[in-house]
Parts: structure tokens; C-alpha cells; sequence
């Protein structure tokens, strides 16, 4: 476990394929910063992305629909 003056992190082990490696070492030397914060960073996005996938999901229920919600409750009660 590493400690820094922000967080405790932990340590995982990643395989990656070689192909993966070369482009990330690539960008290291383009952006000027280690590896490892460059995946952290790439893991950051992937969670925020996937946070907002389920939040659009359960949130967008009408998905595409034009249809106004109030206009499509009053329909409903017309049917009682």
C-alpha cells in the first residue's frame, strides 16, 4: 500500500497485452507523466462513464419519447 499526502492507494496487478503497453508508454513520453497515472486517470473516466451509464439508465425511463409525462398520466387516468 502507498501512502501520499491525498490518499492511501493499493496496488493491483494488470496484465496487459504488449500492443496496450506500447501505446501507454507512448503516451507517457507525450504527455510527460509515469504510467501509473495515466492508468489511474484511464480508471477515473471508466468509472465516472459507467456511473453515469446507470444513473441515464434508470433516470431516462421515457428514453427518446416526446411525449410529455404529465400529458401521458392524464391519458391513463382518461382510461379509468
Amino acid at each position: 500500500m502507498v501512502m501520499t499526502a491525498e490518499n492511501i492507494m493499493g496496488r493491483i496487478l494488470l496484465d496487459l497485452p504488449d500492443e496496450a503497453i506500447r501505446r501507454l508508454d507512448h503516451l507517457k513520453q507525450r504527455r510527460n507523466t509515469a504510467r501509473a497515472e495515466l492508468l489511474r486517470e484511464a480508471i477515473e473516466q471508466y468509472l465516472e462513464r459507467q456511473t453515469q451509464n446507470v444513473l441515464h439508465e434508470a433516470l431516462g425511463l421515457w428514453g427518446e419519447a416526446a411525449e410529455d409525462g404529465l400529458e401521458y398520466e392524464r391519458k391513463l387516468r382518461e382510461e379509468w
